[in-house]
């Protein structure tokens, strides 16, 4: 018996005692991993308990982790579990996974579709349709598997906008008369004679009726925006600043 065959055992009342589930057990060195699971999620006082529980009972086992020198983590698989046995695979008929082989399968080692079948010695993939238009199944030996693990996508968000992220209710109606501003161009405020200076400077207003346009911050002369325009005059043509 292996090393983590002999921590499952080890652990398996401890964790069946909080309604828990084994999914894995892995150890690395001195390290080790119980990844356990239960309909619904696993909270994070499930796991704190059962860690504890555990860390007793491995304290006791030398012959399975290092005397007083081992790292013990307990968790859950995480939305992609990884896949490590013909149990593993069994679980997760009808999800989408992804494979990489220790050789070339249907002429790729990297294989990611739909897991079909599953059983003690393969497993089937149905993958995505290729150039010709045709999904393709291909078989794996589990012997063949050198990592798998599920795969998690997240639902594609709307495209659709609503109000509450600037954009107008479907019954939203312009008011009367009402005339858009041009695009690229600050919106009047006041005619001409009071047009603002493009943000981005130190906020240089036009003077009303002066010669030329004053520098709100102290500089010698307002600069705006390319494409704004600023009054000279008031009642004269506006210049390109």
């Amino acid at each position: 018996m292996g090393a983590e065959e002999g921590i499952r055992e080890a652990v398996l009342p401890a964790v069946q005692a909080m309604g828990l589930e084994i999914w894995d057990v892995e150890r690395s060195g001195a390290s080790v991993r119980v990844l356990v699971e239960r309909p619904g999620g696993v909270d994070l006082d499930a796991l704190s308990s059962l860690s504890n529980a555990i860390s007793c009972l491995l304290d006791r086992r030398d012959d399975l982790v290092p005397a007083g020198r081992y790292m013990l983590e307990v968790s859950s698989p995480g939305l992609e579990r990884r896949l490590r046995s013909a149990r593993h695979f069994a679980s997760c008929v009808g999800e989408e996974v992804a494979v990489k082989t220790t050789e070339p399968f249907g002429g790729s080692r990297r294989l990611t579709g739909t897991l079909v079948e599953a059983t003690e010695s393969d497993i089937a993939l149905r993958l995505p349709p290729a150039a010709s238009g045709e999904e393709q199944l291909v078989r794996v030996p589990l012997a063949s598997v050198e990592r798998a693990h599920t795969v998690f996508r997240w639902p594609a968000s709307s495209s659709k906008g609503s109000p509450a992220r600037g954009k107008p209710a479907p019954d939203a109606k312009p008011a009367p008369n009402a005339k858009p501003a041009p695009t690229g161009r600050p919106a009047p405020t006041g005619g001409p004679a009071r047009a603002k200076a493009a943000a981005g400077m130190s906020r240089a207003k036009a003077a009303a009726g002066g010669p030329r346009a004053k520098a709100a911050a102290g500089g010698p002369r307002a600069k705006a925006a390319p494409g704004a325009k600023v009054a000279a005059r008031s009642g004269g043509a506006p210049w390109q600043a």
